[in-house]
């Protein structure tokens, strides 16, 4: 039996739309790759950060994070002695 190959045909405008679903995609990659890290990567990084700074990056960032932030100890790891009463009060509420 003779195969028959099938030639390479070069079309510019697939090449672009490839190119653009790569950049979508890799962007896309990019975006979420941080959700993919388990909460107990982020507790050790947690670690090594203020309690502070990680409760105002990371509250109300979306419900994953706000239930990673109330259910540790990062709570604990705030400084109130930096943090004024009416500070406090934005925090919480």
């Amino acid at each position: 039996m003779d195969h028959m190959k099938r030639t390479l045909s070069f079309n510019p405008l697939s090449e672009e739309n490839t190119k653009k679903l790569r950049s979508e995609l890799l962007n896309e990659l990019r975006i979420s790759s941080i959700e993919n890290l388990s909460n107990e990567l982020f507790n050790e990084i947690f670690d090594y950060l203020d309690g502070i700074d990680i409760y105002l990056a990371f509250s109300n960032l979306n419900h994953r994070f706000q239930q990673l932030l109330t259910s540790s100890s990062i709570l604990y790891k705030i400084e109130l002695i930096h943090i004024s009463s009416k500070e406090i009060f934005m925090l919480i509420y």
